[in-house]
């Protein structure tokens, strides 16, 4: 299931990026089609064209959106913002080439023997790359890639939607959302801080929230906010829910980091460990800050779930649930054991809270 979740965000991810470049294209080819001056006027085709940005557009978000996820994504995550930036763009140059050579081929073999695009030219590619329009055409095409490289490094630095969110104003003005909302915690922290040093428990910290980062993702959750040593992860409902992604995110985070754990002792002679706890209910979500903007959950849920986090600290399986996430669970007593803690008295709320204790049976 996880592998169908993150096969599902990476074609997302490439069909955004072909739309930004089909975009960009379609814009490209109305430059050339109003200002051009290496051809006379009369003879650009405007059909044409539009055809040309959208097939060069497709094949420029093919290249760029399978190097993101299938180079970058995977192999260069924790290079620098700036160095993945001129990266991506260097690494477009080869990209460039290749969707030209492809766009000429089939230009030339398909759509011109239907009458689309006129007569092939002879030794079209080589004349193409040997003429000053390929140095205007690549320059215009890097400048496009620096841009749309620059947007997704943004968004992705911002958070899920964030960016695109703001973008729209969308939370402009407080409105009400129902979320799942996980608090996960590390244990022990201020031990650890204090065993290897700030500076080496800033680097623990750094890698062992990469480590998890990947798996909220697969499950299909939003990493909202780093608060000190604690994760706070939301889902949309349905998404939580599904095959139980906000608890089975828990347990495959468990696994993950449990197989990296000699690469922690031998880095910083520690293991991360965590607990958590997930609540379910409506939040309120707004744009906050003047100089700096981002976007802001409140609500006595968001306390709620903070509380069932530190109650699970004392719990043997280190994940709390309340009743109201439970009552939304489906079939969870296929796959993990839950048992009633009974009611939970938490300092300044003036009702108790119903918990459950939560362990994978395998």
């Amino acid at each position: 299931m996880y592998k169908q979740t993150k096969l599902k965000e990476n074609l997302q991810q490439i069909g955004l990026i072909c739309v930004l470049w089909i975009i960009c294209m379609f814009f490209y080819s109305l430059i050339i089609y109003f200002t051009i001056d290496e051809l006379e006027p009369e003879i650009i085709n405007f059909t044409q064209e539009m055809i040309s940005g959208f097939i060069l557009g497709l094949l420029f978000g093919l290249t760029n959106g399978c190097l993101e996820v299938f180079i970058f994504k995977q192999r260069f995550k924790r290079i620098k913002f700036g160095y993945t930036v001129l990266l991506k763009t260097n690494l477009f140059i080869g990209a460039f080439v290749l969707t030209v050579i492809i766009f000429i081929l089939i230009k030339n073999n398909i759509l011109a023997p239907i009458g689309l695009f006129g007569k092939p030219q002879e030794n079209e590619i080589l004349e193409f790359f040997g003429s000053p329009v390929f140095l205007k055409h690549g320059l215009y095409a890097i400048l496009f890639s620096f841009g749309i490289n620059f947007f997704l490094q943004i968004d992705k630095k911002m958070g899920k939607d964030v960016l695109f969110n703001l973008f729209l104003g969308k939370f402009h003005r407080p409105r009400k959302q129902e979320k799942i909302i996980m608090f996960l915690d590390l244990v022990s922290s201020t031990t650890i801080a204090e065993k290897i040093g700030d500076q080496k428990y800033s680097a623990f910290l750094k890698d062992y929230f990469f480590d998890l980062d990947e798996l909220i993702v697969e499950s299909k959750g939003a990493v909202y906010q780093y608060v000190g040593d604690e994760v706070v992860v939301l889902w949309d409902v349905n998404d939580g829910v599904e095959n139980n992604n906000c608890i089975r995110s828990y347990y495959e985070s468990q696994k993950s980091i449990y197989k990296k754990k000699e690469k922690y002792l031998e880095l910083y002679s520690v293991f991360p460990q965590f607990k958590a706890g997930i609540h379910f209910g409506e939040v309120v979500v707004t744009e906050v800050g003047g100089s700096k903007s981002e976007i802001a959950y409140h609500g006595d849920n968001m306390n709620t779930a903070s509380r069932l986090c530190a109650a699970a600290k004392t719990d043997s399986n280190g994940l709390l649930i309340s009743a109201e996430l439970l009552s939304c669970l489906q079939y969870i007593d296929e796959s993990y054991s839950v048992e009633s803690v009974g009611l939970i008295k938490f300092k300044g709320k003036e009702h108790d809270i119903a918990a459950f204790s939560v362990n994978a049976k395998n």
